[in-house]
């Protein structure tokens, strides 16, 4: 068991989340030992390309991502130009200095290097990476825990 699945990460074709729960199944089951799966989790957490992770549906999601990014400069400058009109001014929105987790979905909305972020475990993390679409229990090496 433990070539196929080293045959399956070495062909890069897969999913981080989905290789690693698999690993961690036929480990529970007794099919790999302990040195085999952290071997497998580290190969997996090393070759694994952000590209992988929800393919599918990554040209319909890059193609929406481009249009409400149009539609989102639209409305700022109407937003501009109407307080002004009004006599009054826009105030930019607050942002959260490290907010809350959100799961990627694709390339498009994938952690950069730099990004700040709170994961669902209350702890703040800085991304160590571009195009990072997993989280710190995943992919540990693409975030820097802040103390």
């Amino acid at each position: 068991m433990h070539e196929i699945i080293r045959n399956v990460i070495q062909s890069g074709s897969y999913e981080l989340m989905d290789i690693l729960k698999k690993i961690d199944t036929i480990w529970l089951q007794g099919a790999l030992t302990d040195e085999e799966r952290t071997e497998l989790v580290d190969l997996a957490r090393t070759r694994a390309d952000p590209e992988n992770s929800y393919a599918p549906l990554q040209k319909q999601i890059d193609t929406l991502y481009t249009n409400m990014t149009e539609m989102g400069k639209t409305i700022l400058s109407l937003t501009g130009r109407i307080a002004k009109l009004e006599g009054g001014s826009v105030t930019p929105p607050e942002t959260e200095e490290y907010p809350a987790w959100v799961q990627p979905t694709g390339a498009h909305d994938a952690y950069s290097t730099g990004d700040k972020m709170t994961y669902t475990d209350g702890k703040r993390y800085i991304c160590q990476m571009d195009g990072c679409v997993w989280g710190p229990d995943a992919y540990p090496a693409g975030w820097k825990l802040v103390e």
